[in-house]
């Protein structure tokens, strides 16, 4: 079979042929593979070809010794064993949660609809909403759901007022299902970028400290280096997308890093450091000050972050670093554009990170004070997935961040590129 230039690699995932692909690839031969399998063998060959024909390319060299793999094979292969080997790490875990449970062989009883339709409840929390997804009927998606359970006899939801919400067993089998299902899925992208050109879609979460400068420029570089990517940001609270992370739902985390929070499945690398300054609307009356201090802003109206935010603690060390007490506080908020528009219509102040307001500096619509602050600074940096296997789009956007964040200390020089 020869090797064609497609547009895009679209497969049908499906669980026989991936074990029957690792199966050939791992015994070198198709018959030791059916017995390994306990599959005829032409039933073994047909799904290798099926999914050769599906992908348009030959996964085996074919010789009279046995069957070696192609170089797409191989790109193939490794995606295919990430994900057996992350439905292996859920066997494991649930073993050690329930003894009694039919969790052996696990990797080898799944099929894709039933992860498919596991994933798609957790994430609707509902049986219609997930049938409607998939396309297809609710007793479909009741059917695989009860089968499911039944395999490994356990319950993997508990029926609430609220909806379908995980149990401590479903959980771990959601988390490594998302992940194994992202791995199948980076097929496609892994023989496009093989073949030249890079195509799939990059999952971005962003807090908010990067989404205003950071990400932009970087997500702009990006494509320009890469026209064919399509990228998807998502921004919300550190511990949504952190766990959207482990999930694999997002392919990589950037903004401030935490010391507490993390876990031993994620890495986190540090940018650069971020310190905060004091924003204020343009002619505010205390801009026609040359300097000052924090003590001079204790009766302002202050807008600050959240209580029991990271934001929040750095705000208030900014006061005690200055042997200060933090001030009263006006207005909570965490929203950069609700946080804008205050300033902009009154007399209010703020602590900000410059690069959050670097835009509005630049237009003139806000100020930063003359003030020289000493609280702690801020790491910036980006967390991934300890045992991830980047694909190309996601080693470029690395190295791209890791340019820009040796800029960061001057943010006027990234106006200039």
């Amino acid at each position: 079979m020869t090797e064609l230039h497609h547009e895009a690699f679209d497969y049908e995932p499906n669980m026989r042929r991936l074990r029957a692909v690792i199966a050939v690839a791992e015994a070198g031969s198709v018959i030791r593979a059916a017995e390994a399998l306990h599959l005829s063998q032409p039933a073994v060959t047909r799904a290798v070809r099926d999914l050769e024909k599906e992908l348009g390319l030959a996964l085996f060299e074919r010789h009279r010794n046995g069957m070696l793999c192609t170089t797409a094979g191989k790109i193939v292969l490794h995606r295919f064993r990430r994900a057996l080997h992350k439905l292996g790490d859920a066997e494991s875990a649930l073993a050690r949660m329930q003894p009694e449970g039919h969790f052996e062989r696990l990797t080898q009883r799944l099929s894709h609809r039933q992860l498919t339709v596991l994933v798609a409840v957790a994430d609707l929390h509902n049986e219609p909403l997930a049938a409607q997804r998939l396309g297809l009927t609710q007793p479909a998606v009741s059917g695989n759901l009860r089968d499911l359970e039944r395999l490994l006899g356990v319950s993997l939801f508990l029926r609430t007022q609220r909806g379908m919400l995980a149990t401590d067993c479903g959980a771990v089998l959601i988390r490594h299902a998302k992940v194994a299902l992202r791995e199948l899925s980076l097929v496609s992208d892994d023989l496009s970028a093989w073949q030249g050109e890079v195509r799939g879609r990059l999952v971005i979460g962003t807090l908010p400290l990067s989404s205003s400068l950071l990400v932009p420029h970087a997500v702009d570089a990006l494509l320009r280096e890469l026209p064919g990517l399509s990228v998807t940001i998502i921004e919300g609270t550190y511990a949504a997308l952190f766990e959207a992370l482990r999930n694999g739902e997002i392919d990589i985390l950037i903004g401030a890093l935490r010391q507490a929070g993390t876990s031993e499945d994620t890495h986190q690398q540090r940018l650069f450091h971020d310190r905060l300054a004091v924003a204020v609307r343009r002619g505010h009356p205390l801009m026609q000050h040359a300097s000052l201090t924090l003590r001079d802003l204790l009766d302002a109206q202050w807008i600050a972050p959240r209580q029991g935010t990271p934001a929040r603690v750095s705000f208030e060390q900014e006061f005690r670093s200055a042997g200060l007490e933090p001030p009263s506080v006006a207005v909570e908020s965490g929203n950069l554009s609700t946080i804008r528009t205050l300033l902009l219509n009154s007399d209010r102040v703020t602590l900000v990170s410059p690069h959050q307001v670097f835009f509005e500096v630049q237009s003139n619509q806000l100020s930063l004070l003359p003030i020289k602050l000493t609280g702690t600074l801020r790491p910036i940096g980006i967390t991934t997935r300890v045992d991830d296997s980047p694909t190309r789009a996601l080693k470029v956007l690395k190295d791209i961040l890791l340019r820009l964040g040796e800029r960061m200390a001057d943010p006027a020089s990234l106006a200039r590129t």
